[in-house]
């Protein structure tokens, strides 16, 4: 599968595969992929709040590919720490409000690749790697109780992200971040009089968290 193929499928499917050899991307498939996540920023940017951060293709192209491989990862299991440092990098550019929603265009999708991951131990290099990536890109992982990051800065100096990013975690119901000190009366002021409608439990989980 290509890596247009890869996005195409998991956006419209939920599903994907990928190819049985880590091999370079085709300089033309990382073009029309390029296209096709362009496509889908102008499409998922009509649901967000407000107004969108600006597109970052170099962020929207790096998240797309280090899925991809990270899922060839878990599935190759006789490649080793060399193999997944050189494959697997960090983004190199700027952490920007548009990068980081660019990037979420695919990273959002990081919760389903931790459940693959599962079954590897917690020791395992591909989980250690995955788990310093997810921390730098906290907009993504916001339903993820493993992944727990202090400074969201980035985020909240938005107010489109920042509001996509509460209506996460109450959706998610992840009271560890729905309790961060900056989250908190956020949280409480989404919620509001509807608090017993959309989260019931929110201040009996609260008191039992703090």
């Amino acid at each position: 599968m290509t890596l247009t193929e890869f996005i195409s499928s998991l956006i419209n499917k939920g599903d994907v595969t990928v190819a049985p050899a880590i091999v370079p991307f085709d300089p033309e498939d990382l073009r029309v992929a390029g296209i096709h996540l362009k496509q889908y920023y102008d499409d998922d940017s009509t649901e967000m709040p407000g107004q969108v951060p600006p597109y970052d293709p170099t962020a929207a192209l790096w998240a797309a590919s280090y899925l991809y491989r990270a899922i060839q990862f878990i599935q190759l299991r006789r490649l080793g720490e060399m193999e997944i440092k050189l494959h697997l990098q960090l983004f190199s550019g700027t952490q920007t409000p548009s990068a980081a929603y660019s990037a979420d265009l695919i990273l959002r999708y990081m919760p389903g690749l931790f459940k693959l991951a599962r079954g590897l131990s917690p020791e395992d290099p591909l989980v250690k790697e995955l788990e310093i990536m997810a921390a730098q890109w906290p907009f993504s992982l916001a339903g993820s109780k493993d992944i727990v990051t202090d400074d969201l800065s980035l985020i909240l100096q938005h107010p489109s992200l920042k509001m996509a990013y509460i209506d996460r975690i109450i959706h998610a119901r992840n009271i560890r971040k729905c309790s961060h000190p900056a989250c908190l009366p956020l949280v409480q002021e989404a919620l509001g009089a509807h608090a017993d409608i959309l989260w019931p439990e929110f201040e009996i989980d609260l008191t039992a968290h703090i």
